[in-house]
């Protein structure tokens, strides 16, 4: 964009607050770490409540305290590139910018959703070792509608 000189060789500023206005702002790089550590808390719980409610807890191998030292980590990691993926390709498209946070929003949710599946699939409801409170290793409260 060419800049316009004033009489007295300054740059228009109305010319800096239309660049200003053309830019896409963004986020903070810090928000889809805070989400992503969120989000692994809950995830983190919900395998924690499964093995809970199953009894397998002693019988995984791993503790409390170790599934939260190696889950919250990794999922937060994981959560943090299924959030900042779908902002970094849906913001900086021609669009306008409510169509640009509402695409970015949705595919994250679903990609994150689809990744709760798959953890509460092969870790929250293991294969091994087998219940003897549970059928199939999937507690009780567990939605019917969400085959597991």
């Amino acid at each position: 964009m060419r800049h316009v000189r004033g009489h007295h060789g300054q740059v228009s500023q109305a010319m800096w607050e239309s660049d200003r206005a053309v830019r896409p702002r963004g986020y903070p790089r810090w928000a889809p770490v805070l989400v992503g550590l969120l989000i692994s808390l809950a995830q983190v719980r919900l395998v924690s409540a499964a093995w809970e409610s199953c009894d397998l807890t002693g019988s995984t191998g791993l503790s409390t305290t170790s599934l939260y030292a190696l889950g919250l980590p990794a999922l937060t990691f994981l959560n943090w590139l299924l959030i900042a993926l779908p902002a970094e390709v849906w913001l900086h498209k021609d669009t306008t910018a409510i169509n640009r946070w509402v695409l970015a929003i949705v595919t994250s949710a679903v990609l994150i959703g689809a990744e709760t599946i798959v953890v509460a699939h092969f870790i929250a409801t293991p294969s091994e070792p087998v219940s003897t409170t549970c059928a199939h290793n999937v507690p009780h409260w567990w939605p019917e509608e969400i085959p597991i």
